[in-house]
């Protein structure tokens, strides 16, 4: 099965193959920190309406400017904070990204490939060198729909290969200046196709007057707002988890494998319904279960996004593992103690309820504001905001269970019609479950 951005002159790969690939890179991967930061600064039409975001990397929440020793590293930051940390829908609102992209990134565009093409411009700076294989790449890109914007800061930029290919050309008036702006312009206005111009840096009202005097489409800079940082705590997956369900991949296991790897990890089903429900996917039905998501999401395109989890995955956060294990067991306990009352279609729901529980702790925010990207259904929505619905009892009786007093527990059990005796098997069996996982 070939990669669907791959030329068709190139080799064949196989799904196979191709995830071995992804294995093999995802293990060099480093750590980030606690947080997630983004940065972004608005790029405006000619009327001044928005047209959307250029997006930059922060490696905290104090950084004013993109610093970082590695730009491929960089690059796969800023596409995570987007798709999984601070969401496609509070960045973007709907308009477009511009996001950098280092040349080598587009031979390892894993991530590129997460991205939806056509609210997507991949940004290359000036002096950026591309061999053919890389140009190649660009061109499959193109095809997909991704934009390419080309930075401009010399007329030799004119000449380089990927030119060719671009959708938006940048122009750094700083690298520029307004002196030569005029005659840049109309080299670029007389060559064959049509590009989007746009000016950068731009700081004053006589600099954007002149801009769109000479038919530039759009501006950005600090006369029209500096770059702003956007944070968001990150809900990161064990790293033993991404690895296992990478290896399940590796070997083609069968979907009920993959399914029980990825809920054994309570950042990966997050993580995963969020992606899958974002505007971004344009998918017409919300997806509420994790099966639903391997089976449209696909091998292939879930070992890249396994992929981009460990290349942003940190695990320095001591409360973590604990608060994981807890909510693995409720989901668990949950699950058996529901068994007989739900159908076997919605029991990944008793499972998601209990696990999802203990969001608010784990990000440090309200429920409602934890599990607002995530598209659950109404009775696990009950359940999980105020304990209500035939969910929201189980998860009462499991949280009784946990206090040292017990209290509430007979009420509960009379009034779900389970023995005691019942309640004790369960929870030692969902005990072993977690157990026998690992967690």
């Amino acid at each position: 099965m070939s990669v669907v951005m791959e030329r068709s002159a190139q080799p064949q790969v196989s799904m196979q193959d191709h995830l071995h690939q992804v294995f093999a890179h995802s293990v060099s991967f480093g750590d980030t920190g606690e947080m997630a930061y983004l940065g972004r600064q608005p790029i405006l039409d000619r009327n001044q309406q928005l047209l959307g975001y250029e997006l930059f990397y922060r490696s905290d929440g104090n950084q004013t400017q993109a610093d970082f020793a590695d730009a491929v590293h960089a690059s796969l930051v800023v596409i995570a904070a987007l798709l999984q940390d601070v969401g496609t829908e509070q960045v973007l609102g709907g308009k477009t990204a511009f996001i950098n992209i280092a040349a080598q990134s587009l031979n390892e565009d894993a991530a590129i490939q997460l991205l939806e093409p056509h609210r997507t411009v991949l940004e290359l700076p000036a002096d950026c060198a591309l061999d053919s294989g890389a140009i190649n790449r660009l061109e499959s890109l193109r095809k997909a729909g991704f934009g390419v914007a080309i930075a401009v800061d010399s007329l030799a930029t004119l000449r380089l290969p990927q030119f060719a290919l671009a959708t938006h050309v940048k122009i750094d008036l700083h690298k520029i200046g307004m002196d030569s702006l005029e005659r840049l312009t109309q080299l670029l206005n007389a060559m064959r196709g049509r590009r989007l111009l746009v000016a950068e840096k731009v700081e004053t009202r006589e600099q954007a007057a002149r801009c769109l005097e000479l038919g530039f489409d759009a501006l950005q800079g600090y006369y029209f707002a500096r770059p702003e940082t956007l944070s968001a705590r990150k809900l990161e997956p064990g790293k033993a988890a991404v690895m296992q369900a990478i290896r399940l991949l590796l070997r083609n296991a069968d979907i009920v494998e993959v399914d029980q790897a990825l809920k054994r990890d309570i950042a990966l089903s997050v993580k995963l319904l969020r992606y899958m429900n974002s505007a971004g996917m344009g998918l017409s039905k919300k997806i509420d279960s994790l099966k639903s998501a391997i089976n449209l999401m696909g091998y292939s395109k879930l070992a890249r996004w396994l992929t981009l989890l460990l290349a942003t995955a940190d695990s320095r956060d001591p409360t973590g593992q604990i608060l994981a294990r807890t909510a693995i067991t409720r989901g668990r306990l949950i699950e058996l103690l529901g068994e007989a009352q739900f159908e076997f279609s919605q029991r990944d729901n008793l499972f998601i309820t209990g696990t999802f529980s203990l969001l608010p702790a784990m990000l440090m925010v309200s429920m409602d504001e934890a599990i607002t990207d995530l598209d659950l259904p109404a009775d696990v929505i009950s359940a999980l905001q105020d304990r209500s619905g035939p969910i929201g009892s189980y998860l009462r009786l499991v949280e009784a269970c946990e206090s040292p007093s017990l209290q509430g527990v007979d009420r509960l059990c009379r009034e779900l019609g389970i023995a005691p005796k019942a309640l004790n098997l369960a929870q030692m069996q969902a005990a072993d479950w977690v157990q026998r996982l690992g967690i």
